[in-house]
């Protein structure tokens, strides 16, 4: 019998770095997700914060430091300049998750 726990969690929600949230209301953060610029997003101070999913409800995901160099890479490469969506998968390292893949699904809704 395969362990759930061993299974990739896989999760959708607009970039944010944790700088960011910290400035806005929780009521404001899948807006500020929607607007979010890939320039804000990769200056020092954001990269170094880390950073999060923003989901459509407003729930929020919050990324391991193993995220950050794999979500540098996707913002580089994204096709857009604000608003981006990204697919992360994690996965049971322990006691806790760590990303394993980020990619960009889409762009400003």
């Amino acid at each position: 019998m395969t362990d759930p726990d061993q299974n990739p969690e896989v999760t959708t929600g607009f970039v944010l770095d944790i700088a960011c949230i910290r400035k806005y209301p929780k009521s404001d953060l899948v807006q500020r997700g929607r607007e979010h610029s890939v320039a804000c997003a990769l200056m020092g101070h954001c990269v170094e914060s880390g950073y999060a999913l923003v989901q459509p409800d407003g729930s929020i995901t919050l990324l391991d430091s193993a995220a950050t160099p794999l979500v540098v890479k996707a913002l580089v490469n994204a096709p857009h300049g604000s608003g981006v969506l990204l697919e992360v998968s994690r996965e049971r390292d322990g006691e806790d998750m760590k990303t394993v893949s980020v990619t960009v699904v889409g762009g400003p809704q």
